[in-house]
């Protein structure tokens, strides 16, 4: 009977060891392209083609090639994302926009309805796309809302703002992708 339970306790650890490894390999994979952009690594971005939040149309990223992007990943109920809206729609009017520097936002982890009644709350008007699954999210290794990234012109990763970004930020990573 001894023995039954050393070999129970045993196969036990063992699976736990297991799950655990499996976790932490899974959670450093997903983070890993965060972690090359604040390397200085300037990864390619992984391209995506997603629904507008609208309802009608896709956006890719395809789209904006030559282009220097923000993509700012956020979430109808992210209280930090609501305190960033009025800054990024006012950074898109006043200075992305003329400067022709692309933004999509990235509605993810969220429900579509409640996105739209945010992005009518905040009057964002640059390009915003729901990633239903929530696998570019993943792709991109999205751990916490809000997260942003800027992009050259060659879709590479120059820079990537964990939490709520700034405009002064926007600012320093447009001029680090090569523009103005």
């Amino acid at each position: 009977m001894k023995r039954l339970v050393v070999i129970v306790v045993a196969v036990a650890i063992i699976a736990l060891g297991i799950v655990l490894g499996r976790a932490v390999m899974e959670t450093s994979g997903s983070r890993a392209f965060p972690a090359e952009v604040a390397s200085g690594a300037l990864p390619q971005a992984p391209g995506f083609d997603l629904q507008n939040l609208s309802g009608t149309g896709t956006t890719s990223l395809a789209s904006f090639k030559g282009q220097i992007v923000v993509l700012n990943f956020w979430a109808s109920w992210c209280d930090p994302c609501k305190d960033e809206a009025p800054i990024l729609e006012d950074f898109w009017q006043t200075e992305a926009k003329p400067q022709g520097v692309a933004m999509v936002g990235i509605d993810t982890q969220d429900l579509r309805e409640d996105a739209r009644v945010f992005a009518k709350e905040y009057g964002l008007t640059y390009p915003l796309v729901h990633d239903s699954g929530g696998a570019i999210g993943r792709a991109y290794g999205v751990g916490a809302f809000p997260e942003t990234f800027v992009l050259d012109a060659q879709g590479r990763a120059v820079a990537w703002f964990p939490g709520e970004v700034t405009a002064k930020g926007l600012r320093e990573a447009i001029a680090k992708a090569g523009g103005s």
